[in-house]
């Protein structure tokens, strides 16, 4: 017996050191692998699709590649768990650090296009030209062969999930009459309508939609808003009429400044900072895909949440509640008819205000990347489309989160509970994304 339980212990310990010695290899061969095409095709999809719609178009766009390019990458070598192309029989002992990129390379690259290409018919050209050189630059091969068909694979089995997805767009929308209730901010001209009916709103139907990543589209839903006749509401009432109103003599023209600074769509803010820390930190091919993948699935599922939560409260804007503050019940609260929001802003966003999605957006992108680099304390830097030129600089993601909802207030677009709210529910839904999802193999 005693000879039996010794042979048992050595065939264990030697077990485990060639399962050892088969990771170590593996973890080696991975971060061999660059994240110069996976930065690539973010890049051109960037390019292709920021600013160009409505943000919760564009970030559903964002998820779904990222998720093609996540999959086709852990089925040339299973790193991660996957969102749906299956991976536990992948065969890979033929994969070295010599031949990893090719193989790589190719899915990456395949994944991206064809993903684009169907989402954004409009870029379809230039991605086919974007294609047709990133495979141009790989040695023919077997391994190249089997790389586009992961790629391929991964891109039909995200496009094939979704085709449900209903469209979005605007609809006329019931009018608030009580106190409190949403009333439409949309323009509308009677001789020459714009494309939107009249008492529009954007997407009143999204918390039907299927989150990517969430159990269901209330599973954070916020708190209920503060009372109209609360000290609270009384007090973010007040400061939103002080600092976001056209005529604002206490706003400084900093925070003028960043109230323009964040009009931009999240998706693109969120993909613009992703980038650039997997630079920074000199991320691998593999652990930048699941970065991306990451975000984005929590970029799209916060603007979802927030659009369930909104509906479902269905609060009216600052610009509805100044102009009939004579009429909300609170004393506290003096209307103002001719109050309006910054100018040079964009248009008041067109559904019910509480909970933000904006910093609801932003709230996960911070937690996603606290959680990913395990601190909050990073450098980085970012720009913006809406204020051409202008950059900044900050130490901290929670930092980058704060200015996005404090941006809201001085744009005259939310109360302070509005983007408190929304930035806590998307620190919540981050940090059950990535606790759940992706997990190392």
């Amino acid at each position: 017996m005693c000879v039996v339980v010794a042979a048992c212990e050595k065939n264990d310990r030697d077990l485990t050191s060639e399962m050892d010695t088969i990771k170590k290899a593996n973890n080696g061969m991975i971060k061999s692998y660059g994240n110069e095409m996976v930065l690539k095709w973010n890049r051109a999809l960037s390019a292709a699709i920021d600013q160009k719609m409505p943000v919760a178009p564009e970030a559903r766009i964002y998820a779904m590649v990222s998720l093609a390019v996540h999959d086709a990458l852990n089925n040339v070598v299973p790193e991660h768990g996957t969102y749906l192309l299956d991976n536990s029989g992948v065969e890979y002992k033929d994969i070295s650090k010599k031949n990893i990129q090719s193989l790589a390379d190719a899915a990456v690259a395949q994944s991206a296009h064809d993903m684009l290409a169907a989402l954004v018919p409009a870029a379809a050209a230039n991605a086919g030209v974007l294609l047709a050189e990133s495979l141009a630059a790989i040695e023919d091969s077997e391994l190249k062969d089997r790389g586009i068909a992961a790629g391929k694979a991964a891109a039909q089995a995200v496009l094939a999930d979704r085709q449900g997805d209903p469209a979005l767009g605007f609809a006329a929308y019931p009018q608030g009459t009580a106190p409190g209730e949403y009333r439409s901010t949309m323009p509308y001209a009677v001789a020459n309508p714009p494309i939107w009916p009249n008492n529009a709103v954007y997407a009143p139907g999204m918390g039907t939609f299927r989150p990517f990543a969430m159990t269901s589209s209330d599973q954070f839903r916020a708190e209920p808003p503060y009372s109209l006749v609360s000290p609270e509401y009384a007090a973010d009432y007040d400061e939103v009429k002080r600092l976001g109103s056209s005529t604002s003599t206490e706003r400084t023209p900093e925070q003028a400044e960043l109230a323009l600074f964040y009009l931009d769509n999240m998706g693109s803010s969120a993909n613009r900072i992703a980038r650039f820390m997997a630079e920074q930190e000199e991320l691998d091919g593999w652990e930048t895909a699941k970065l991306l993948a990451l975000l984005n699935m929590a970029q799209f599922d916060a603007c979802l949440s927030s659009f369930e939560g909104a509906y479902y409260y269905n609060r009216w804007r600052p610009i509805t509640a100044i102009r009939m503050g004579e009429t909300d019940g609170n004393d506290a609260t003096a209307g103002d008819p001719a109050w309006a929001t910054l100018p040079s802003a964009r248009a008041v966003p067109p559904i019910p205000t509480y909970p933000a999605a904006y910093t609801q957006m932003a709230g996960a992108t911070a937690e996603i990347l606290r959680l990913f680099f395990k601190e909050d304390e990073k450098s980085f830097t970012i720009g913006s489309y809406s204020l051409a030129g202008a950059e900044k600089s900050y130490t901290t993601f929670s930092a980058y989160a704060e200015d996005v909802s404090m941006s809201r207030i001085y744009a005259g677009f939310q109360f302070r509970h509005d983007v408190e709210a929304g930035e806590r529910m998307g620190r919540e839904l981050a940090r059950y994304i990535f606790e759940t999802k992706f997990r190392d193999l």
